[in-house]
């Protein structure tokens, strides 16, 4: 039986995320040019989805700072 991976190797320097995973995107599409739109609307979707937990987390905590300090909301 054959098998055939596609695989991508990866070491991310911590300290510079944004420009690495930005590199390693820019990669799989290279890879993938056929699926770039299927690709990067993914990425869209779970990029956002991060964000709204933050931005609720965010909220959240807020809430709790303007309640204990007797603002009213």
């Amino acid at each position: 039986m054959v098998k055939i991976k596609s695989t991508l190797d990866i070491q991310l320097d911590l300290t510079r995320p944004v420009e690495d995973l930005t590199e390693v995107i820019s990669a799989v599409i290279a890879s993938q040019p056929h699926k770039r739109k299927e690709i990067l609307e993914g990425l869209d979707i779970a990029v956002g989805n991060a964000l709204a937990e933050i931005q609720a987390q965010e909220d959240k905590e807020q809430k709790v700072d303007d309640d204990s300090s007797g603002k009213v909301s």
